[in-house]
This record gives structure tokens, sequence and C-alpha cells, in this order.
């Protein structure tokens, strides 16, 4: 059973909010809004995207990825948190629209998959220390992003 005390609905509420400043912050461009987001020395570990130690690392993957695109629309959905003290676990789902202009084979690739995070309450807040992405499916061109 999942505690429901107020503490740990603040917690999973903050928690979900971390994972949405993720989206705004990479769908945007503001990279270094990242450092609010993860560790210092967070892993990402972003399946066919690759592996990353290290925030500045996350940011540097994530630019390299997103950069390129005419634009990038990143959506969370069914968050679920469960935290233990000063650590948690949380997962949710993605849906993520990908688009870039003038894309031979067409100009659109959608992918969904799972965030799966192990966060840590830092001075700072909640921080995610590690991230995991599972890509589940995907339509469209791949030549978009890949």
């Amino acid at each position: 059973m999942t505690d429901t005390s107020a503490g740990n609905l603040a917690d999973a509420q903050d928690i979900r909010n971390l994972q949405v400043a993720y989206a705004y912050a990479i769908d945007s461009g503001a990279y270094d809004e990242l450092d609010q987001v993860f560790t210092v020395d967070a892993v990402g570990d972003y399946d066919r995207a690759g592996r990353v130690e290290g925030v500045a690392a996350i940011k540097a993957l994530c630019r390299q990825a997103l950069e390129p695109l005419t634009a990038a629309q990143h959506l969370n959905t069914n968050h679920l948190a469960k935290i233990d003290g000063d650590t948690a676990t949380a997962s949710c789902y993605l849906n993520v629209h990908l688009y870039r202009e003038n894309t031979p084979g067409g100009d659109h690739l959608r992918m969904g998959g799972r965030y799966d995070d192990e966060l840590v309450r830092t001075a700072d807040g909640w921080r995610i220390r590690h991230r995991k992405l599972t890509l589940l499916w995907s339509d469209g061109n791949p030549d978009v992003r890949w």
C-alpha cells in the first residue's frame, strides 16, 4: 500500500513537477535548467541514444539530439512515485513528437516509452540521480532523429 500522508503527496507532486520541468527544458532548448532536475553526477540511460554520466553529459546528449530539429514536444503522463524518506523511485510514460522540416521521407517521428527514475532529496529539493528511458514504440520517419 502506498503512503498517502500529506508529506508524501507533496513529495510526489514535487517529483512530478521535476519530470515535467525536464520536458519543458529540453523542448525549449533551456538545457542549463537541467541543473535543477539532475544531481551533478546523475546517470542518463537513453535507450538507443546511449548512456552518459554527469549532468553536463546529459545536457550535451539532449542538445545533440534535439538542436537539429525544427520542433520537439515531450508529453509525460501516468506519473507514479514511491517515496522512502530521502530517496524515491518514479516512473512516467512519455509520448514525444519530433519534427524536422524538409526531411526526405517525412518530417515527423513519434515515439512512446517510459522513464524510470531514481531520485534523492537534496538541500535544493528532489533531483534525479538516474534516469532510464525505455522506448516502446515509434511511428514515422526515423531519419528525423536518427
